[in-house]
């Protein structure tokens, strides 16, 4: 494996146990705070780049540079980790975020009082895996309303990410 930044975005993906369905449960306040945190940064780069049509869950990189690829052979590991995952803007989220990391290691121009997009969800991913898109998200533990853009744009941002951070708001609630 190499140091690449969409290697170790796809080796991230590769280490969730989407199946394990309890896994969620054990962190509901820091994933909760987490999608939040994702919807609020996702929200802001689509007012940057005049995505607004496709947020929440899209891929950013596509509408700030749609030249950037993913190389085939990531693409073909990212596919097969995809295969059986939903919903669909799941899939999408991945995608994108291994498409973000080859977009940050090629463009230094992109800017730089715009949180990274991604990082929120990765870190939700690997709390326990994905969600349900209905009326509310369903984060397998906790629901919480999609809001709209406006709203999300203007939240207040969550500032740490930090696993302990994370352990210690879950530990609150139990």
């Amino acid at each position: 494996m190499t140091d690449k930044p969409s290697r170790m975005v796809l080796a991230r993906l590769r280490a969730i146990n989407w199946d394990d369905d309890s896994a969620a449960f054990d962190h509901p306040h820091s994933r909760a705070l987490l999608m939040r945190e994702y919807l609020r940064r996702a929200a802001l780069w689509a007012k940057a780049y005049d995505a607004e049509p496709a947020w929440p869950f899209f891929d950013i990189a596509e509408h700030i540079d749609a030249s950037i690829t993913t190389p085939p052979d990531i693409a073909d590991e990212l596919e097969e980790l995809l295969e059986e995952l939903a919903p669909a803007s799941l899939r999408t989220t991945c995608r994108g975020a291994v498409r973000w990391a080859i977009l940050r290691e090629a463009r230094s121009d992109l800017p730089m009082d715009l949180p990274d997009p991604y990082e929120p969800l990765l870190a939700m991913y690997e709390r326990g895996g994905g969600y349900y898109l209905e009326e509310y998200l369903d984060l397998n533990g906790v629901m919480i309303p999609l809001r709209d853009l406006e709203s999300n744009a203007s939240a207040a941002p969550f500032l740490t990410l930090a696993p302990a951070d994370l352990d210690a708001l879950d530990s609150e609630g139990t």
